[in-house]
């Protein structure tokens, strides 16, 4: 499914505006809901304040004509009569009252509620609401105590004030399509509501109120009665309302609620939501769309360019390629992609040309290889009847090598040769071969090892500017005798493997390398081998063959290795073999490997 570009384009473009886009409209969401919350509980305010302004207007009306009232009689002390004029004339004065009434001490032998609470106070105060029978009203009154002359209580002045002025106030107050106020008493009377669904009229304390009334006029009341404040969401007729509140009144005690419904508070907020998740949705269609276009304007031509790579897979480098229309990277990689074609074209045709010569090179070398070996004596001679036995191997580093031996019966002796031209490859087999004409040409001729040398060495210094040279060891040995004559030519001395096992090098001196220098000293030296031991030349291919740490096979490896392969001439040279290859190892041989190994056994 993710495989393709554009579908892969598509969904991560989208998952990530999608975050985006999420993330946007919960911040403003919830930015916009503490701003709604912020902005009416500001409005909740100044409508609570308004309605409260006006309700403490009527209540500090009453109260000041009833303080007043209370004040002339506890001056005065007029007589009955006069008390009814005094009210007569309040009542026209101040109509906030629906009622003004005086009582004194002993007046009455039931007196109202009202009375008794200014009794008890001593001080002015309202009375919980009431039915009044006289106004056929519910009521409050403001009691105010009549003093006499000692300052005594002597009576009380009231004004009594209908509550149907307190509907009026707060149905005032608009708070959205179902917001309501309420003016709640100290003991927890309902007295007023904006609400029509509500409790109508002044009802017994909260017991008689319905469960979800209750449910929000109970912690209205313990939350004012404490003096909290704040704009707390209570549940109410299965809505959420936000509710505040303040004290109104200096006297009542009373409470002014108001609530405003939280889904109407927050419904711009949930419109404005909507919208967002409406244009978010509109938004992420368009930006697919318009991926979907632009990718498929980038994938075309990749897709193009992907089957001429395939074409180019199996080998068809002449097929069309699409054209470059564009500057930008797609045309630049399609510019490279031509590009490329062409160089592995011609890439591949100068392989072939270099494979092809390569084959040829390799086939010359193989010839070459199988020339030089033809030049090379048999790898073993001798017998039990002949007095000696022979062992040769040559392991070139490379397709064909500078080492060389040779080995012939002449007069009843045997001539050896073991050399090693400097460098390897092509030119050291060259020059290997000259060497090898020469001495066979030399040695058929003359017996003297020494002098051997010394004429193959004017010869090879002839016509050598390249500066090759050879180090050689060559020698007789006289199978009936046991003699051994040899010279060196800056060659490592042979080494002499004896009929018990041990083995040691030859002392002997030796002359320059042979090439280099016109110079014939070349000195002879002798040694006669006992029946059995053995005489082992060997080149530098052997003493310096490395392991991987590029450590040197070295000359105590050497003896150990010719000791342990004590016995015939053959397992002599076999073994030295084994023990140089298991030496380095997987390290690349490093130059050619050359063993001789000549042992008397007697006639």
């Amino acid at each position: 499914m993710f495989h393709s570009v554009t579908t892969r384009l598509i969904s991560w473009s989208l998952a990530l505006t999608g975050v985006v886009y999420v993330t946007t409209i919960g911040l403003s969401n919830r930015e916009g809901r503490r701003t709604a919350i912020a902005a009416a509980e500001r409005e909740a305010a100044d409508d609570t304040d308004a309605a409260g302004f006006a309700v403490e207007d009527v209540l500090h009306a009453a109260e000041e004509s009833a303080a007043s009232l209370a004040r002339a009689v506890s001056e005065l002390q007029p007589a009955h009569d006069l008390v009814e004029r005094l009210i007569r004339r309040f009542s026209s004065d101040n109509e906030t009252a629906a009622r003004y009434t005086v009582i004194f001490e002993g007046d009455r032998d039931a007196a109202p509620a009202w009375y008794r609470d200014a009794r008890e106070r001593g001080a002015p105060g309202w009375s919980e609401p009431y039915r009044d029978a006289d106004l056929n009203a519910t009521v409050i009154t403001l009691a105010a105590p009549i003093r006499g002359p000692d300052g005594r209580f002597n009576g009380a002045a009231a004004a009594s004030v209908r509550l149907d002025f307190l509907s009026s106030v707060v149905r005032e107050v608009h708070l959205g399509a179902s917001g309501f106020a309420l003016v709640l008493t100290r003991g927890g009377l309902l007295v007023a509501h904006s609400r029509m669904d509500l409790t109508q009229g002044v009802r017994d304390p909260l017991a008689e109120l319905s469960p979800e009334l209750r449910a929000v006029v109970e912690p209205v009341v313990r939350r004012a009665q404490t003096g909290e404040s704040g704009f707390a969401a209570v549940p109410f007729d299965g809505r959420v309302f936000r509710l505040t509140y303040r004290p109104i009144g200096a006297h009542t005690g009373w409470t002014l609620a108001t609530a405003y419904a939280e889904d109407e508070l927050f419904a711009d907020v949930s419109a404005l939501q909507r919208n967002q998740i409406v244009l978010a949705a509109s938004g992420l269609l368009i930006l697919a769309l318009a991926i979907v276009v632009l990718s498929r304007r980038i994938t075309r031509p990749l897709g193009a360019l992907a089957a001429s790579a395939g074409r180019l897979a199996t080998g068809d480098l002449d097929g069309p390629l699409p054209q470059s229309e564009s500057r930008d990277e797609i045309g630049a990689l399609t510019t490279a992609f031509r590009d490329m074609r062409d160089s592995l074209k011609e890439y591949i045709h100068n392989l072939q040309e270099t494979t092809a010569a390569k084959e040829r090179l390799e086939g010359e070398m193989k010839a070459a290889r199988r020339i030089q070996a033809d030049m090379l004596p048999a790898p073993t001679a001798g017998g039990p009847s002949c007095g000696y036995e022979l062992s040769a191997v040559l392991v070139p580093a490379r397709a064909v090598g500078g080492d060389l031996f040779d080995h012939f019966e002449q007069e009843r002796r045997v001539f050896f040769l073991v050399g090693d031209v400097s460098g390897k490859g092509v030119a050291a087999a060259l020059f290997m071969a000259r060497a090898k004409t020469v001495f066979d040409a030399l040695a058929g001729r003359e017996s003297d090892p020494g002098a051997v040398l010394a004429a193959l060495n004017r010869n090879l210094c002839q016509q050598n500017d390249a500066g090759m040279f050879v180090t050689a060891v060559c020698g007789t040995l006289d199978p009936a005798t046991r003699v051994v004559t040899f010279a060196i030519a800056g060659h490592e001395p042979p080494i002499v493997v004896r009929a018990d096992g041990s083995s040691s090098a030859l002392a002997a001196d030796g002359g320059r390398v042979l090439g280099l220098i016109d110079l014939d000293d070349y000195p002879v030296s002798t040694c006669t081998l006992g029946t059995g031991e053995a005489l082992v030349m060997y080149t530098d291919g052997v003493s310096e063959a490395q392991d991987p740490a590029g450590n040197f096979f070295g000359a105590e490896r050497l003896l150990a290795a010719t000791t342990r392969s004590a016995g015939s001439a053959s397992r002599i040279t076999a073994g030295l073999l084994e023990a140089v290859k298991a030496f380095a190892s997987s390290a690349p041989q490093s130059d050619d490997i050359t063993i001789v190994t000549i042992k008397a056994t007697g006639i």
